[in-house]
Order: C-alpha cells, then structure tokens, then sequence
C-alpha cells in the first residue's frame, strides 16, 4: 500500500467501520481517533522489533559535554532519521546506556546501529505493512467501535503476522546476534510468545 490513508482504511475495514477520504485532513470522529493512533502504532511497531527496512547505521558526533558520572562521554542519537531504538556499537566491547536522546559509553567514537522511525509507506516492507494494518484495527476496534472482544482477536492475528515477519527477516543475510523483540502481554491475548526485555534496558550491561 502506497499511502497511511490506504492502511488506515484497510484497518478501518477490519473493524467494520467506514473509510476515510484522507488521513490526514478527515475532520469525522473516526478520522480524529484515527490521528491521535497511527503514528503511535507505527512507531511502536518498528521499535518493538528489529526489522530489516528500518535499520540505519551512523557515525555520532561526541557532546562537547559529557556525563557527570559513571560514563565518560555522551553522543546525541540520531535524528535524520530519527532513532528509535539503539542496537549495536560496532567494533566496541564497551559498556554502554540510552538515557534519554543520548548514549552514554566511555568510548571516544560510537559507531551506531539502530531503527530508525520510517514515515514514508513506500519504505514499508510488505510484512510490516499486514502487521501494522492489523496492530492498527486493535488499536482503533475499542475506541471507534466499543468492541474489546475484536480488539483482542485483532491483537492475536497482529502477532501472527510478525511471527511470521520474524521468520522472513531471519533468513536475510547472515546471522544477526541482534536479539529480535516484540512487546506482548501474553496473558491478555493468550499467544504463547515469551514477553521480551523492555526497550528501556537499552545498553550493555553495568
């Protein structure tokens, strides 16, 4: 799908609801929820998870400033694109945090790989597009059409769809040590996929 209007309605369609004419500009109470959710839902997907259209690599300038304590220096993450979530310092065995917009390491240089946030529908990998449609109508079935049953049906099928994006992304490339997250509470919707290390313990270990 070319457009956010395109997978906000086929999302909407999911729910039973009515389309919109534009996502951006729809000024009906749908197309106001509809606003207030989608990039939310984007965002959250891409960060929960290490897809492979979303990875960005960038060299970081070191702060003139850095920490007042425990870590020597401080890098401003990325903003073009703008990073999500930090993943991996390349050639370092250094310690290191996410406070914040910066990562903190006593490293002098931070070579950076990360997901970065990806607006632009045509960059969609075709998996992402299916679970975002889906993880999108869960998020929307509630609020537009009061309905919890559907929105937990729609929770179950969304982590099918990156189960499986999580097996195509697998056999791309040679093997990534990068541990692959999707943020789940598998006592709501019963999926039997173990919950993963929250994105705030972003870092190696101190």
């Amino acid at each position: 799908m070319n457009s956010s209007t395109a997978i906000a309605n086929a999302s909407l369609l999911l729910i039973g609801a009515k389309e919109l004419t534009d996502l951006d500009t729809d000024t009906t109470t749908t197309g106001r929820i509809a606003q207030r959710w989608y990039a939310h839902t984007r965002d959250s997907i891409l960060r929960g998870y290490t897809w492979n259209f979303a990875l960005r690599r960038q060299a970081l300038s070191k702060d003139a400033t850095g920490p007042d304590f425990e870590f020597t220096n401080s890098f401003t993450l990325p903003t073009d694109p703008y990073c999500l979530r930090a993943l991996v310092m390349f050639d370092s065995d250094s310690e290191w945090k996410v406070e914040g917009r910066k990562l903190l390491t006593d490293d002098g240089t931070v070579n950076l790989k990360y997901i970065a946030r990806i607006a632009d529908t045509v960059e969609f990998d075709d998996l992402y597009t299916d679970a975002l449609i889906y993880r999108f109508a869960a998020n929307m079935a509630f609020p537009v059409m009061r309905d919890k049953v559907l929105q937990d049906r729609l929770t179950i099928q969304y982590l099918e769809r990156v189960r499986e994006a999580r097996s195509a992304d697998a056999i791309e490339g040679t093997f990534n040590k990068i541990r692959s997250e999707v943020f789940i509470d598998s006592r709501r919707t019963g999926s039997t996929i173990p919950p993963a290390t929250p994105p705030s313990s972003a870092g190696s270990a101190r």
